[in-house]
Order: structure tokens, then C-alpha cells, then sequence
């Protein structure tokens, strides 16, 4: 039982901090089109990257070494890197949805994207750390 109030619990943060870096985009995505299929992607997207994040971070599925949740000198990647995966998977599943008719694109394609460009975060923040050094 702990191992899931553990997991529930860096879930729960992952969504406050997702929702919260995301914010730029989520604005931008108000103006969206068609909003039915933008909302129910979006809406996708978020929920799936709370728990994505939760999991990751707490080490359910290693994908390398995940920043806390309040460590500032990675806050301006994680928001740039959240929102291009919210937003871009949002749009990408509602495209998918007006494309194909059918209700469930603009579910499981935001959700299968988001799982796995959200597995690189650690792969991108290296990275750019690795250039920030590089140009100092």
C-alpha cells in the first residue's frame, strides 16, 4: 500500500507541476480548432502526462535522472519541454480525431505520444546542460 500512496503522491505533484509549467501553451491552445477535439486531446494529454511524470520521477520506469520538481535551473527546459508535449499532442490528437471520425484518436494518440516523449525529458535536460557548459 505504500508503494502506491508513493506513486499516487508523485502523481499528484507531477500534475500540479505539468499543469502549472504548461501554462503558455494552454493559453495558445484556447484558440484552437476545432475545441471539442483540441479539449478532449488536451485534456488527454494532461492527465496522461501527470502520470507519466509521477511514475518516471519516482523510478517506477527508469528513464534516467529526473529533475525534482523544484529545482530552478531546469524550470525553463521542463516548461519549454512540457508545453511543446502538451501542446503538440494535443493538436496532433485532435488532427487524429477529425482525420480518421472517430472519437478515440483523440484519445489514444496523445496518450501513447505523450508517454514517450516525456520518457526523453532527462535525455533533453542533459543535453542542454551539456551546451549551456559548453558555451560558458
Amino acid at each position: 500500500m505504500k508503494r502506491v500512496d508513493r506513486w499516487l503522491d508523485q502523481v499528484f505533484f507531477a500534475a500540479w507541476e505539468v499543469s502549472v509549467l504548461a501554462i503558455p501553451i494552454l493559453w495558445m491552445l484556447l484558440a484552437a480548432t476545432p475545441p471539442e477535439a483540441v479539449s478532449l486531446s488536451g485534456l488527454t494529454a494532461l492527465t496522461v502526462s501527470a502520470a507519466a511524470v509521477g511514475t518516471y520521477r519516482g523510478e517506477y520506469v527508469s528513464t534516467g535522472s529526473w529533475p525534482r520538481p523544484g529545482h530552478l535551473p531546469t524550470l525553463p527546459v521542463r516548461s519549454a519541454y512540457y508545453s511543446l508535449v502538451v501542446g503538440g499532442t494535443s493538436l496532433l490528437g485532435a488532427a487524429a480525431q477529425v482525420h480518421f471520425g472517430w472519437f478515440w484518436a483523440g484519445v489514444i494518440v496523445p496518450a501513447v505520444v505523450v508517454t514517450g516523449a516525456l520518457a526523453l525529458l532527462p535525455f533533453v535536460v542533459e543535453a542542454v546542460e551539456r551546451v549551456a557548459r559548453l558555451t560558458v
